[in-house]
């Protein structure tokens, strides 16, 4: 029987690994699923993996990096086989329900290798006061931090009297992949501000797929509204209106 954290680098999981290895409790493989953004492109911050190797120096041992055979970007631009949808482009995922990002980039790599290990436990970072996700845990899961009362709260208090919080939260409330349409206006301003080149890898991707970025806004509509607003509060514009997409050869 192994024991396997599920490490993603966000303040419950971190939490989680450190509490777990301060309490001497077996840990034989802490496995990070890596989403690939495009082919030669991560799919997080380059912040994350900074923060990644800081936490093997810390703990004094490797995070096992486990990713999909395709990318997202290979995923989107992938054609229906059958279905009304036949034909056209997989596009960006849906935010309500069926995801197809989560189902192909994170949990099926992560079912296969886990597959490969053999009889295991998979240690989750889900906190106590997170009882939606408590009650969807499998039988050969375990959720230490709700076990020991450790709310969400706690466990970034845990991560900052120690100097280990991850920094991108200074930045954002939520950690995941820089393109996810299921994070909020607040970061995706973010991402217009300080990391430009992926914002307009997202507007190429708006360009040639059918459907919205959001069900109720298009990456172009998004665009425009974070536009304007930088008009009103006098701010310097990093992305132009007139976004010319790439053009195919």
């Amino acid at each position: 029987m192994k024991h396997i954290v599920s490490f993603s680098g966000g303040k419950d999981s971190t939490a989680m690994l450190l509490m777990m290895l301060e309490r001497g409790m077996q840990v034989d493989e802490i496995i990070y699923c890596n989403v690939m953004a495009t082919p030669t492109l991560c799919g997080d911050f380059p912040e994350m993996y900074e923060y990644i190797h800081k936490i093997e120096d810390y703990i004094g041992r490797k995070v096992t990096f486990v990713q999909a055979e395709i990318s997202f970007e290979e995923q989107f631009y992938t054609e229906y086989k059958r279905g009304e949808r036949s034909g056209q482009i997989y596009g960006f995922p849906f935010t309500t329900g069926f995801s197809w990002c989560n189902d192909r980039l994170k949990l099926k790599p992560l079912h296969k290798y886990q597959k490969q290990v053999g009889e295991h436990i998979a240690y989750l970072g889900i906190a106590a006061d997170e009882p939606k996700r408590l009650v969807k845990m499998k039988e050969n899961t375990r959720a230490p931090l709700a076990e020991w009362g450790i709310t969400e709260a706690m466990a970034r208090a845990y991560l900052e009297e120690r100097g280990l919080l991850n920094p991108l939260y200074q930045k954002f409330n939520r950690l995941g992949c820089w393109f996810c349409p299921k994070q909020r206006l607040a970061s995706l301003r973010t991402i217009r501000e300080e990391y430009p080149d992926f914002w307009r890898i997202m507007l190429q991707w708006q360009e040639d797929g059918r459907r919205s970025f959001r069900p109720e806004r298009t990456m172009f509509e998004l665009e425009k509204r974070f536009h304007e607003e930088d008009k009103k509060e006098g701010k310097k514009q990093r992305i132009c209106l007139d976004f010319t997409p790439v053009q195919s050869d």
